[in-house]
Protein backbone atom coordinates (compact mmCIF):
# COMPACT_ATOMS: atom_id res chain seq x y z
CA UNK A 1 0.00 0.00 0.00
CA UNK A 2 3.17 2.38 0.84
CA UNK A 3 4.68 2.19 -2.46
CA UNK A 4 1.22 2.49 -3.90
CA UNK A 5 0.39 5.95 -2.33
CA UNK A 6 3.98 7.05 -2.91
CA UNK A 7 3.49 6.53 -6.66
CA UNK A 8 0.09 8.02 -6.47
CA UNK A 9 1.68 10.91 -4.62
CA UNK A 10 4.10 11.98 -7.15
CA UNK A 11 1.94 11.40 -9.82
CA UNK A 12 -0.44 13.95 -8.27
CA UNK A 13 2.67 16.32 -7.73
CA UNK A 14 3.39 16.34 -11.49
CA UNK A 15 -0.51 16.78 -11.80
CA UNK A 16 -0.78 13.08 -13.96
CA UNK A 17 -4.15 11.99 -12.51
CA UNK A 18 -7.37 13.89 -12.28
CA UNK A 19 -9.72 13.61 -9.22
CA UNK A 20 -12.19 11.35 -11.11
CA UNK A 21 -9.53 8.76 -11.01
CA UNK A 22 -8.16 9.06 -7.52
CA UNK A 23 -12.28 8.93 -6.23
CA UNK A 24 -12.50 5.86 -8.04
CA UNK A 25 -9.32 4.54 -6.20
CA UNK A 26 -10.82 5.89 -3.21
CA UNK A 27 -13.72 3.26 -3.18
CA UNK A 28 -10.87 0.32 -3.15
CA UNK A 29 -8.41 -1.29 -0.55
CA UNK A 30 -5.55 0.42 -2.57
CA UNK A 31 -5.58 3.53 -0.71
CA UNK A 32 -5.62 3.98 3.32
CA UNK A 33 -8.38 5.64 4.78
CA UNK A 34 -6.18 8.51 6.28
CA UNK A 35 -5.03 9.05 2.73
CA UNK A 36 -8.33 9.38 1.24
CA UNK A 37 -9.38 11.83 4.10
CA UNK A 38 -5.37 14.01 4.11
CA UNK A 39 -6.47 14.66 -0.05
CA UNK A 40 -10.34 15.00 0.52
CA UNK A 41 -11.37 12.01 -2.14
CA UNK A 42 -14.72 11.83 -1.16
CA UNK A 43 -18.22 12.99 -2.33
CA UNK A 44 -18.09 16.35 -0.10
CA UNK A 45 -14.31 17.19 -0.20
CA UNK A 46 -14.73 20.67 2.03
CA UNK A 47 -16.51 18.22 4.99
CA UNK A 48 -13.80 16.21 5.10
CA UNK A 49 -10.97 18.87 5.36
CA UNK A 50 -12.42 20.96 7.89
CA UNK A 51 -13.72 17.70 10.27
CA UNK A 52 -9.99 16.88 9.89
CA UNK A 53 -8.32 19.90 10.12
CA UNK A 54 -10.33 20.77 13.43
CA UNK A 55 -10.07 16.96 14.62
CA UNK A 56 -6.19 17.08 13.92
CA UNK A 57 -6.02 20.62 16.18
CA UNK A 58 -8.24 19.42 18.64
CA UNK A 59 -6.19 16.44 19.72
CA UNK A 60 -3.50 18.24 20.13
CA UNK A 61 -4.61 20.37 22.01
CA UNK A 62 -5.63 18.35 24.28
CA UNK A 63 -9.69 17.83 23.81
CA UNK A 64 -11.58 14.18 23.63
CA UNK A 65 -14.57 15.46 21.88
CA UNK A 66 -15.75 17.22 19.30
CA UNK A 67 -18.59 19.21 17.84
CA UNK A 68 -18.99 19.75 14.11
CA UNK A 69 -22.22 22.02 12.68
CA UNK A 70 -24.46 21.90 9.29
CA UNK A 71 -26.38 24.94 9.27
CA UNK A 72 -29.29 24.29 6.68
CA UNK A 73 -30.08 21.02 6.27
CA UNK A 74 -32.32 20.40 3.40
CA UNK A 75 -33.13 17.23 2.53
CA UNK A 76 -30.47 15.90 4.73
CA UNK A 77 -27.60 14.24 2.15
CA UNK A 78 -24.71 16.61 3.48
CA UNK A 79 -26.02 15.70 7.06
CA UNK A 80 -25.08 12.17 6.29
CA UNK A 81 -22.05 12.53 4.27
CA UNK A 82 -21.26 14.92 7.98
CA UNK A 83 -21.90 11.79 9.83
CA UNK A 84 -20.43 9.48 8.07
CA UNK A 85 -16.87 11.71 7.66
CA UNK A 86 -16.87 12.61 11.62
CA UNK A 87 -16.69 8.57 11.88
CA UNK A 88 -14.18 7.98 9.82
CA UNK A 89 -12.22 10.82 11.30
CA UNK A 90 -12.94 9.98 14.52
CA UNK A 91 -11.06 6.74 14.46
CA UNK A 92 -8.43 7.97 12.41
CA UNK A 93 -7.18 10.49 14.92
CA UNK A 94 -8.75 9.49 18.07
CA UNK A 95 -11.13 12.06 19.03
CA UNK A 96 -14.93 11.52 19.63
CA UNK A 97 -17.15 14.03 16.44
CA UNK A 98 -20.32 14.46 17.32
CA UNK A 99 -22.52 16.20 14.79
CA UNK A 100 -25.93 18.42 14.92
CA UNK A 101 -27.82 19.49 11.72
CA UNK A 102 -29.83 23.03 12.63
CA UNK A 103 -32.52 23.32 10.23
CA UNK A 104 -36.38 24.98 10.63
CA UNK A 105 -37.26 21.79 8.83
CA UNK A 106 -39.98 23.64 6.99
CA UNK A 107 -37.86 25.35 4.32
CA UNK A 108 -36.52 28.94 4.02
CA UNK A 109 -38.39 31.17 6.17
CA UNK A 110 -40.16 34.54 4.81
CA UNK A 111 -37.04 36.62 3.10
CA UNK A 112 -35.95 40.23 4.56
CA UNK A 113 -35.09 42.19 1.80
CA UNK A 114 -32.60 42.95 -0.99
CA UNK A 115 -30.02 41.27 1.65
CA UNK A 116 -31.51 37.81 1.39
CA UNK A 117 -31.27 37.37 -2.44
CA UNK A 118 -34.71 37.31 -3.32
CA UNK A 119 -34.28 36.40 -7.12
CA UNK A 120 -32.61 33.18 -6.14
CA UNK A 121 -34.79 32.10 -3.37
CA UNK A 122 -38.19 32.07 -1.97
CA UNK A 123 -39.97 31.02 1.22
CA UNK A 124 -40.15 27.32 1.71
CA UNK A 125 -37.39 26.72 -0.55
CA UNK A 126 -35.51 23.55 0.79
CA UNK A 127 -38.15 21.91 2.74
CA UNK A 128 -36.86 18.73 4.65
CA UNK A 129 -39.00 15.62 5.10
CA UNK A 130 -38.15 14.66 8.61
CA UNK A 131 -39.07 11.58 9.43
CA UNK A 132 -37.34 10.37 6.00
CA UNK A 133 -33.92 11.52 7.43
CA UNK A 134 -34.23 11.11 11.22
CA UNK A 135 -34.78 6.98 10.49
CA UNK A 136 -31.42 7.38 7.99
CA UNK A 137 -29.06 9.12 10.70
CA UNK A 138 -26.96 6.86 13.21
CA UNK A 139 -25.12 9.40 15.50
CA UNK A 140 -25.91 12.76 14.23
CA UNK A 141 -29.04 14.71 15.98
CA UNK A 142 -31.30 17.60 14.36
CA UNK A 143 -32.17 20.96 16.09
CA UNK A 144 -35.28 22.13 14.44
CA UNK A 145 -37.17 25.54 14.56
CA UNK A 146 -35.41 28.94 13.96
CA UNK A 147 -31.97 29.18 14.23
CA UNK A 148 -32.06 32.47 15.90
CA UNK A 149 -33.68 29.99 18.52
CA UNK A 150 -32.56 26.79 18.95
CA UNK A 151 -28.49 27.95 18.38
CA UNK A 152 -28.42 29.62 22.19
CA UNK A 153 -30.33 26.38 23.80
CA UNK A 154 -27.75 24.15 22.13
CA UNK A 155 -24.56 26.62 22.63
CA UNK A 156 -25.97 26.67 26.76
CA UNK A 157 -26.29 22.80 26.78
CA UNK A 158 -22.95 22.64 24.70
CA UNK A 159 -20.26 23.23 27.59
CA UNK A 160 -16.63 22.87 26.72
CA UNK A 161 -16.06 19.33 26.87
CA UNK A 162 -16.64 18.80 23.23
CA UNK A 163 -16.07 22.14 21.32
CA UNK A 164 -17.29 23.49 18.02
CA UNK A 165 -14.22 22.76 15.38
CA UNK A 166 -15.95 22.49 12.02
CA UNK A 167 -18.97 25.42 11.27
CA UNK A 168 -20.80 24.54 7.33
CA UNK A 169 -23.41 27.04 6.62
CA UNK A 170 -25.61 26.56 3.64
CA UNK A 171 -28.74 28.72 4.68
CA UNK A 172 -28.38 30.85 1.41
CA UNK A 173 -30.06 34.10 3.39
CA UNK A 174 -28.25 36.92 5.00
CA UNK A 175 -30.79 37.21 7.55
CA UNK A 176 -30.39 33.45 8.88
CA UNK A 177 -26.18 33.61 8.37
CA UNK A 178 -26.53 36.37 10.81
CA UNK A 179 -27.94 33.85 13.08
CA UNK A 180 -25.57 31.27 12.50
CA UNK A 181 -22.57 33.42 13.26
CA UNK A 182 -24.12 34.36 16.73
CA UNK A 183 -22.23 31.29 18.01
CA UNK A 184 -19.03 33.28 17.82
CA UNK A 185 -21.01 35.54 20.77
CA UNK A 186 -20.68 32.60 23.31
CA UNK A 187 -18.22 31.63 25.41
CA UNK A 188 -14.88 31.13 23.73
CA UNK A 189 -14.56 27.98 25.50
CA UNK A 190 -17.32 26.65 23.56
CA UNK A 191 -15.53 26.22 20.28
CA UNK A 192 -12.04 25.85 19.55
CA UNK A 193 -9.53 29.00 18.89
CA UNK A 194 -9.75 28.34 15.29
CA UNK A 195 -12.81 27.38 13.83
CA UNK A 196 -13.23 25.95 10.26
CA UNK A 197 -16.25 27.31 8.83
CA UNK A 198 -17.33 26.63 4.62
CA UNK A 199 -19.99 28.97 3.31
CA UNK A 200 -21.66 27.56 0.57
CA UNK A 201 -23.65 30.37 -0.84
CA UNK A 202 -20.47 32.71 -1.50
CA UNK A 203 -20.19 31.71 -5.17
CA UNK A 204 -20.91 34.28 -7.86
CA UNK A 205 -22.65 36.68 -5.03
CA UNK A 206 -21.25 40.15 -3.76
CA UNK A 207 -20.20 41.21 -0.70
CA UNK A 208 -23.15 43.33 0.04
CA UNK A 209 -25.68 40.68 -0.18
CA UNK A 210 -25.92 36.92 1.46
CA UNK A 211 -23.53 35.36 3.51
CA UNK A 212 -20.35 37.66 2.58
CA UNK A 213 -22.58 40.47 3.83
CA UNK A 214 -23.38 38.58 6.60
CA UNK A 215 -19.39 37.66 7.10
CA UNK A 216 -18.52 41.67 6.75
CA UNK A 217 -20.69 42.51 9.34
CA UNK A 218 -19.83 40.28 12.13
CA UNK A 219 -15.90 41.39 11.41
CA UNK A 220 -17.20 44.90 11.60
CA UNK A 221 -18.68 44.58 14.97
CA UNK A 222 -16.22 42.12 16.70
CA UNK A 223 -12.51 43.08 17.17
CA UNK A 224 -11.13 40.22 19.03
CA UNK A 225 -12.96 37.22 16.69
CA UNK A 226 -12.43 37.69 13.11
CA UNK A 227 -13.91 35.47 9.96
CA UNK A 228 -11.80 35.08 7.36
CA UNK A 229 -10.25 33.33 4.48
CA UNK A 230 -6.40 32.18 4.72
CA UNK A 231 -3.95 33.14 2.09
CA UNK A 232 -2.91 30.81 -0.15
CA UNK A 233 -5.22 27.92 1.46
CA UNK A 234 -5.77 26.67 -2.32
CA UNK A 235 -2.20 26.53 -3.17
CA UNK A 236 -1.73 24.48 0.04
CA UNK A 237 -4.55 21.82 -0.58
CA UNK A 238 -4.04 18.48 -2.98
CA UNK A 239 -5.13 19.36 -6.15
CA UNK A 240 -5.89 22.97 -5.30
CA UNK A 241 -9.71 22.73 -5.51
CA UNK A 242 -11.75 25.48 -6.08
CA UNK A 243 -14.10 24.89 -2.93
CA UNK A 244 -10.63 26.31 -1.06
CA UNK A 245 -12.24 29.46 -1.63
CA UNK A 246 -15.22 28.62 0.27
CA UNK A 247 -12.95 27.76 3.13
CA UNK A 248 -12.41 30.21 6.34
CA UNK A 249 -11.23 30.41 9.68
CA UNK A 250 -12.91 31.91 12.80
CA UNK A 251 -9.93 33.44 14.83
CA UNK A 252 -10.69 33.92 18.73
CA UNK A 253 -7.99 35.92 19.90
CA UNK A 254 -8.97 35.92 23.44
CA UNK A 255 -9.29 32.14 23.61
CA UNK A 256 -7.21 30.71 26.17
CA UNK A 257 -5.66 28.55 24.32
CA UNK A 258 -5.49 30.39 20.83
CA UNK A 259 -1.88 31.13 21.30
CA UNK A 260 -0.71 27.42 22.43
CA UNK A 261 1.95 25.73 19.76
CA UNK A 262 0.40 23.27 17.52
CA UNK A 263 2.95 22.21 15.08
CA UNK A 264 5.28 20.03 16.21
CA UNK A 265 9.35 20.80 16.38
CA UNK A 266 10.51 18.90 13.08
CA UNK A 267 8.39 21.58 10.82
CA UNK A 268 9.67 24.26 12.84
CA UNK A 269 13.56 23.34 12.25
CA UNK A 270 14.71 24.65 8.97
CA UNK A 271 18.70 22.47 9.01
CA UNK A 272 21.72 23.50 6.70
CA UNK A 273 21.22 21.42 3.93
CA UNK A 274 24.44 19.00 3.34
CA UNK A 275 27.27 19.93 0.19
Amino acid sequence: MGNVQQTLQEGLAKGLFRRYALMGLAKTNLLSRRFVYDWALVERPHYAFGLLRSAVEARILGYRQLTAIEFGVAGGNGLLAMEKYAAEISQLVGIDIQVVGFDSGAGLPTLSDYRDLPYLWAPGDFAMDVASLESRLQSATLRLGPISETLPTFLEELGANAPIGFVAVDVDLWSSTRDCLELFDADPLTRLPRVWCYFDDIVETIPEVGELLAIREFNDAHESIKIRQPFNLRRNIPLQPVWAEQMWQAHSFHHPAYTQLIVSSPNRELPLEPE
